[in-house]
């Protein structure tokens, strides 16, 4: 177990902004942030590492939307920390997944989420999602196998208690580059992982 330190939000949102740098340069690499997260006890609320994540890419500049059983709650927790504010899904520069959701509640969040526009595809949504688990060793879940930049020929990595209709939705919402949707997985341990638009994901259940 990594040593953990009480949360500064100065520091610990550098360390954190880094590694995800790192994640999205590298696409289907897997980062720890363990030693960075909040240290309240938020699991009947949000997630630590969806909140760390939180504190660390929203600001006064941008908005978020939640998706979770205690969803005020999990916003007013953020808002005090980054003074950003809540927005609807349509509207959301970062979406904060906090629950299951079934097949067709991912489709319709795929459905409204902001995917950019010709002239500023950068105005889109990225969707922060917790797993169960991330690894680039062969084990449960589904494999993912992904090409593209910052690729060197194909990356593939574990993630179980990721739903496939999010790979399949992902597909429908990024089939007009450069529109799209980045998406950052998580666990409650702290790995993270980035699947920006530009990279091309086959999947195969385990």
């Amino acid at each position: 177990m990594t040593k953990v330190e009480p949360f500064d939000a100065v520091n610990h949102t550098q360390q954190i902004y880094r590694k995800l740098l790192d994640c999205m340069a590298r696409p289907g690499k897997v980062n720890s942030i363990e030693p960075y997260l909040v240290q309240e006890d938020y699991e009947n609320l949000f997630s630590k590492p969806l909140l760390s994540l939180a504190y660390t890419l929203v600001d006064r500049e941008v908005s978020f939307h939640v998706i979770s059983d205690l969803k005020e709650k999990a916003e007013q927790y953020i808002y005090w920390q980054t003074f950003s504010r809540a927005a609807e899904l349509h509207e959301a520069h970062y979406v904060f997944i906090g629950k299951q959701l079934s097949d067709s509640e991912i489709q319709s969040v795929m459905n409204e989420v902001k995917a950019g526009t010709l002239e500023d595809p950068h105005l889109s949504a990225t969707i922060l999602i917790q797993v169960n688990t991330l690894t680039d060793i062969p084990g449960d879940g589904m494999k993912l196998k992904l090409t593209g930049p910052g690729i060197q020929g194909t990356r593939e990595v574990y993630a179980d208690g990721m739903p496939s209709a999010w790979i399949a939705e992902r597909k429908k919402v990024n089939s007009e580059f450069p529109l799209g949707v980045d998406m950052i997985l998580t666990t409650s341990s702290g790995e993270i992982m980035a699947i920006p638009r530009t990279a091309l994901i086959e999947k195969e259940e385990i």
